[in-house]
């Protein structure tokens, strides 16, 4: 059987209920803070994987962890199921800052992706977004549409998503990581499915699909944003 991801805010829930610190006080935007600095001492952390343990039958080594987002990302690794695996990459001549902030709008994806028609926020807490994508319609009018959930991490450098409504999928989680190169910021994204029987195709067509795609994803987010930089850059000179 199939377990779905864990989303943050059903984390944070189970967190407040274990350690009695209040959600809000655990919903933090800064990156820097640490599990003791929230007021969770090492028994309440205990406390916080022992339920998880029981209640997904795994087992949790959280040795070296000192952030929420940390232990959060751990569970989700460990509940991971056999599936296949894509991962592509490309280095994007522009500052980091302009590539994360134009590749983490979510509101703007149409306009930075070739395949969105649309994409609608549906919620947002701190880092973590909830939002509606659509394609483009098909010849026959039919429009493919599904709820993701992305979590940001700036300060690592990285992005953790996984479809809400899966559609085909058994599960698709999606890990996307930013390194700064000399020439450049590569982006890189790692993708993890696996079809459900009554799919229409396997894992291995949809990973080959999957590739094709994100090589001319890539390409398009590259053109668009370096275009941006460019464009930065020629005001900066022009004032």
């Amino acid at each position: 059987m199939t377990v779905p991801p864990l989303s943050y805010e059903d984390f944070l829930t189970t967190v407040e209920r274990c350690t009695g610190v209040p959600a809000k006080t655990l919903r933090t935007d800064d990156p820097t803070v640490t599990i003791e600095d929230l007021g969770v001492d090492s028994l309440g952390l205990i406390n916080v994987l022992t339920e998880f343990e029981n209640r997904y039958d795994i087992e949790l080594d959280a040795e070296g962890l000192t952030r929420l987002p940390e232990v959060h990302a751990l569970i989700n690794e460990t509940l991971k199921p056999a599936g296949a695996r894509t991962e592509n990459h490309i280095v994007v001549d522009a500052p980091f800052d302009l590539v994360w902030d134009m590749t983490n709008d979510v509101a703007g994806w149409p306009d930075l992706f070739s395949e969105y028609a649309s994409a609608e926020i549906l919620d947002r807490h701190g880092d973590t977004v909830r939002f509606r994508l659509a394609l483009h319609p098909e010849v026959d009018g039919k429009v493919w549409s599904w709820v993701s959930e992305r979590v940001m991490d700036r300060a690592n450098r990285t992005v953790e998503a996984h479809r809400v409504e899966t559609g085909p999928f058994a599960f698709m989680n999606i890990h996307w990581s930013y390194r700064e190169t000399g020439a450049g910021v590569e982006m890189r994204w790692v993708q993890e499915f696996h079809m459900k029987p009554e799919a229409p195709i396997d894992d291995a067509a949809m990973t080959e699909r999957i590739n094709k795609n994100s090589k001319i994803q890539l390409a398009h987010i590259k053109e668009r944003v370096e275009a941006a930089a460019l464009a930065g850059a020629g005001a900066a000179v022009a004032r």
